[in-house]
């Protein structure tokens, strides 16, 4: 039986544009840049994140760059060896295949609606992949007609640094078809690459919403309100009501900056925050009338007052940081 007719599958179309259509993007920056910004997004957090998706979508962007990496490699040259050459021709398909499969996932992670793989470019190869390397048996439930196929790789026709024939053949009929290593992943990750950058646009939305909500109410303006006046009164000596008033200032201020970063599903942001420190200060403070000798009261209480008074700064310079975060917009 001779061939009935002889496709190459090349790629088309360009890599789509970047927000500014200043220049083309590829497929491995914006994985980069989803990657980066799920890492530093507020939204992507984990304390605010399900647990469940935080995982598929990391998940996901890592299977992205081992088949980026192994792909590109591929592109490189096959071993020369003809077992180890067809095998590396049936993972080239199969990784091409997880790389799409890596995006719908980002895109159920992010509970976008819609169909992500829906690029012809990409269901062209997906069809390849499913009559080549897939389950052919099963090959009729997508592509032309839905017709049912098996397929072969043909030993003598690849080429270790360009791609591979492949033969599928069908109940009445069969195509030939060339693979070319390079134009096939272009077609893959130029289909792709727009899907990435929809859920990118997404999570930049979701971002800025977050920040103006959130921005509204800084963080700091609360605790900060009236804390020169409680530092101040903080230093005065052990003896002294006005130390004892600002003790319990400090303490009821620290307890509702505490409560604020925990409705507000900040506490994770304040993990590193020198709150502890502040409070075992005060309690220390607390604990002078147990310092028999009047000039060490007077010594440790200068070495305490200090300490508290630097933590607070520094508590107070964590929360600046994150209302100014707030305040950027998404990048």
């Amino acid at each position: 039986m001779r061939p009935s007719s002889t496709h190459s599958f090349e790629s088309g179309g360009d890599l789509p544009l970047n927000q500014d259509n200043s220049e083309l993007l590829t497929f491995g920056e914006v994985r980069e840049r989803l990657h980066r910004k799920a890492s530093s997004y507020f939204t992507h957090d984990l304390k605010r994140w399900d647990r469940t998706k935080w995982r598929l979508f990391f998940g996901a962007t890592d299977a992205l760059l081992d088949t980026e990496y192994a792909l590109s490699n591929v592109a490189r040259g096959v071993p020369a060896d003809r077992q180890h050459a067809i095998l590396a021709c049936y993972g080239y398909l199969q990784a091409l295949y997880i790389q799409q499969d890596a995006v719908a996932l980002i895109w159920k992670a992010m509970d976008l609606s819609g169909e992500p793989l829906s690029d012809p470019k990409v269901q062209k190869v997906r069809e390849l992949r499913n009559r080549i390397a897939g389950h052919p048996a099963r090959a009729e439930k997508m592509g032309r007609g839905k017709r049912a196929s098996s397929a072969i790789i043909n030993l003598h026709d690849i080429s270790p640094s360009s791609g591979f024939k492949a033969v599928i053949y069908y109940d009445d009929d069969m195509d030939v078809v060339d693979i070319s290593f390079a134009q096939l992943l272009a077609d893959n990750c130029c289909g792709l690459t727009a899907s990435l950058l929809e859920a990118e646009r997404t999570m930049d939305e979701r971002e800025a919403a977050f920040r103006q909500a959130a921005r509204a109410q800084p963080l700091s303006s609360a605790f900060e309100n009236g804390l020169s006046y409680t530092l101040e009164k903080l230093r005065c000596g052990p003896n002294d009501s006005r130390r004892e008033m600002a003790m319990r200032m400090l303490d009821r201020s620290l307890g509702d900056l505490e409560a604020q970063l925990k409705d507000r599903k900040f506490w994770c942001e304040a993990s590193e925050y020198p709150i502890d420190s502040i409070r075992a200060g005060l309690r220390l403070g607390e604990r002078l009338h147990e310092i028999s000798e009047e000039g060490r009261i007077e010594q440790t209480w200068w070495v305490i007052s200090e300490g508290i008074d630097s933590h607070v700064r520094s508590l107070l310079t964590h929360l600046h940081a994150l209302d100014e975060k707030l305040s950027e917009s998404p990048v």
